[in-house]
This record gives C-alpha cells, structure tokens and sequence, in this order.
C-alpha cells in the first residue's frame, strides 16, 4: 500500500471507459484491498504472483502501464523505480509520479499526473489512453530507444569507469 496501490484503484475507478481493463501483478500488505476492489469492479483483475515471463508478456500488450509510487516518502529524493526503466523498456507508455529522484531527462518519456490525487492519475491515464495510436507508438518508441541507447550495462559500466577515475 506504501507504494500507492490504492491511488491506483481509486483513480482506475474514476475512469468510465468500460473496455478498460486493469490487470494487477504481485502480493503485499494491500491484497485484501485488491480483492475487494476486484468484486466491485469486473474491469479489474488480480493475478497474484506470477513468472516473470508472463509479466513481460502482459507489460508489451498493455496499452499504457501505471507505477503509483509517490513523492511523498523522504526516500522517493533518492528513489529511481528500477520498474520505471523496466516499463520504458517495453515500448509501453509509462504513467509515474514525478519522484525526486529521477533526473530531468526522463521527463519526456513519462506521463506525470501534475499532482498525487487520483483525479490527476486518472486524468493521465486516460489522456493516454485517447491519444492517437501512432502519436503513443511513436512517442513509446522513442522512450525505449532512449533507454536501451543510453542506459544499457555498457554505457551505465562506463560511467562507473568515469565516476571512478
């Protein structure tokens, strides 16, 4: 729940877009929650834990893929969400809070709710989801290029090297 889970399943309920689905992945501390929120809402499915294989599977067919965490813990200064390169990696666009730590060149490539309300998360996910299908190919295309371009182990290695030296 620390990570914004029910931000997520608030703002997923203020989007009226009945073919929209969400698909959650993984256990913790809000499962209850979830389950619940599955029983009121047949958009929503829950799959627990799950093979990484699958996840993958399911992140490339997703139309737009959701990281809750908020800016709201004093460690989120220091916090770049591995799942946020992850996601970029997919070719999917990415909807995120703007964390502390995540430099300035990400913010081209993420959809930022403008603040942590779940009006703001829906609001963004379906500004997403309405654009045009070429404008999000084009745009994902461009975030994964970036990140397999820049921030691939050889050149993240050589920035070891340099720090290093």
């Amino acid at each position: 729940e620390k990570f914004g889970i029910r931000t997520l399943l608030d703002a997923f309920g203020k989007v009226q877009d009945s073919e929209l689905k969400l698909v959650l992945c993984g256990s913790g501390d809000a499962e209850e929650l979830v389950r619940e929120r599955v029983k009121a809402d047949e958009r929503i499915s829950f799959l627990g834990r799950v093979d990484r294989e699958i996840v993958l599977a399911l992140q490339k067919n997703a139309t737009i893929l959701v990281n809750p965490r908020q800016n709201n813990e004093e460690f989120t200064q220091y916090s770049f969400p591995s799942k946020n390169l992850e996601y970029l990696s997919s070719g999917v666009p990415l909807v995120a809070y703007k964390l502390d730590g995540i430099p300035d060149e990400y913010d081209e490539f993420i959809a930022y709710p403008e603040c942590d309300s779940p009006q703001a998360l829906a609001h963004e996910i379906i500004e997403i989801c309405n654009m045009p299908h070429e404008d999000r190919i084009a745009k994902d295309k461009k975030a994964k290029d970036f990140v397999f371009k820049n921030k691939n182990k050889v050149t993240q290695a050589q920035r070891i090297i340099e720090f290093i030296k």
